[in-house]
């Protein structure tokens, strides 16, 4: 089969529209050792697919299935599943995620954290605190941009590592759900 070929199944594959035998053929084509290597990641895919497949399905999961769509709708949780040992803990979950307003505040407070520091460091350093350091408001103005550039440096650097991560996380969430459909 061509590389264009391969790519129309695996577009019907993630849309859901192909045949059992079409998904033979890509599997069989996937466990080839010669896979473009544009194809890596979709190759990684149906190695780990044809690795569950192999695995054994319950001889009652249509029962399983069935009392577990009969029990959405209640109120009252019972388990759907049939009784196993479960483990006696207590585990605390968010009810919902964090939101914007706690990153800003923990960036507003390491920020006043820096500054904190900032102000406390000079006025360790000075004999008299009231006296003026500037001789004209411009020498000031262009002490106050300078402290500004300063800590706007610093905030950046602390914040570099968050937003690598955060871009990295998106990366991640877009491979997935370019696998995953629902």
């Amino acid at each position: 089969m061509t590389i264009e070929q391969i790519k129309s199944l695996l577009s019907h594959f993630y849309e859901g529209q192909t045949t059992p035998d079409e998904e033979r053929l890509l599997a069989a084509y996937f466990r080839r050792e010669d896979v473009p290597e544009e194809l890596q990641e979709d190759k990684q895919l149906f190695l780990m697919l044809a690795q569950i497949s192999d695995q054994e399905m319950p001889t009652d999961i249509a029962e399983q299935i069935t009392a577990f769509v009969n029990n959405l709708g209640q109120t009252e949780k019972k388990p759907v599943l049939p009784e196993v040992k479960q483990r006696k803990g207590i585990i605390y979950r968010l009810k919902t995620p964090p939101k914007m307003w706690y990153r800003v505040a923990a960036t507003v407070a390491i920020l006043l954290a820096i500054g904190g520091g900032v102000l406390f460091h000079q006025q360790t350093y000075t004999t008299d605190p009231f006296c003026d350091t500037c001789s004209t408001p411009e020498e000031a103005a262009a002490e106050l941009h300078k402290a500004n550039a300063m800590i706007t440096k610093a905030s950046q650097q602390c914040l570099a590592p968050t937003r690598n991560a955060f871009e990295q996380v998106e990366d991640t969430k877009e491979i997935i759900n370019k696998h995953i459909t629902f």
